[in-house]
């Protein structure tokens, strides 16, 4: 605001055809500004005093506006009129000195100096609270019916308080009903067991200000799935209780996971003395015949699970002979 802005004021007699109309003032005030500049016009129907901290006894119309002109029709009894600029967070320039509503037409009226020169008020700017945040990278929302369950997908936690003023002196946590516990700025905290957690923390800056207690509930899940094989169609047992099956059975693989639960099961096939497949998504039972127009002899299928966080399965392998297509 500390460029020069200029006034021009105009009054304009404007006279109605109708011999009953009172002639109107059409008070046409441009300022040298920026066409976005905010600006509060105040119409006064007596002086009010520019020197005192005094108020006239009749209050003045008062009108803000965008932009750097206006046209106002001030009413009959309102002489006088000065301006301000309005600025950010509510800042408020100061007042022009008071013009008459009846200037001569085309009267050029400057500014004064002050009204341009000093810098508004402008408010502190306030300044950021002590705040933790631990990041959402370490957690992975289940979905279950309507509601969403946070599992912790890493073995840790790692808390990063920060504080724009004195700075952090320590972080205390306490886990489920323990103790409270204190660590210095940056804290990574072990969750290396299995479980349901609740996590109380918060922290303290350099001038003793502390931090809302803040709570996290979550899952700490580290058990991998375990997947089984479900033979589909007709078996029989033979000589040292070996399976026979039809070739029209169906293999089918089924993972159970008792926290976070399965996100998908693998699998990976190769023939004797072939090249292993890469590993696919299971999703359709895999037929006994299909697989025997792929090779002859002996069969092998590798296959694991993988929870919703991340956990795998060891490896397993399921080996079976493909008959001839002699009876």
């Amino acid at each position: 605001m500390k460029q020069k802005l200029t006034l021009l004021i105009t009054v304009l007699l404007l006279v109605f055809s109708s011999l009953d109309s009172k002639p109107k003032r059409e008070l046409r005030i441009l300022i040298d500004a920026e066409a976005d500049a905010k600006f509060e016009l105040e119409l006064w129907q007596e002086k009010p005093n520019e020197t005192e901290a005094t108020i006239a006894p009749k209050p003045p119309e008062v009108i803000q506006f965008q932009g750097n002109r206006i046209t106002v029709t001030p009413k009959d009894d309102f002489e006088y009129f000065r301006i301000r600029r309005l600025g950010e967070y509510g800042a408020k320039g100061f007042w022009t000195q008071v013009f008459s509503t009846n200037v001569d037409p085309g009267s050029p009226l400057s500014v004064p100096k002050e009204f341009v020169a000093k810098k508004t008020m402008e408010p502190k700017p306030i300044p950021k609270k002590t705040a933790t945040v631990i990041s959402n990278d370490s957690f992975v929302i289940v979905k279950e019916k309507d509601t969403g369950i946070r599992y912790l997908a890493k073995d840790s936690i790692t808390v990063s308080p920060t504080d724009d003023a004195s700075g952090i002196s320590e972080v205390r946590y306490r886990i489920n009903d323990g103790q409270w516990n204190s660590a210095k700025s940056l804290a990574s905290i072990p969750f290396p067991e299995e479980g349901e957690y609740k996590l109380l923390y918060f922290s303290v800056d350099m001038a003793g200000n502390k931090e809302p207690i803040q709570i996290l509930d979550f899952i700490r899940d580290t058990k991998p799935p375990e997947t089984k094989v479900e033979w589909i169609g007709p078996s029989t047992k033979g000589k040292g209780n070996v399976n026979f099956l039809s070739p029209a059975s169906k293999i089918r693989l089924v993972a159970k996971d008792n926290r976070s639960g399965v996100k998908e099961i693998l699998y990976s096939t190769t023939c004797q003395s072939g090249t292993q497949s890469g590993f696919q998504s299971f999703t359709n039972d895999l037929v006994v015949l299909d697989l025997k127009t792929e090779c002859k002899g002996s069969f092998q299928i590798f296959y694991y699970a993988v929870d919703q966080v991340g956990n795998e399965e060891p490896v397993k392998t399921l080996l079976f002979q493909l008959g001839s297509d002699s009876n």
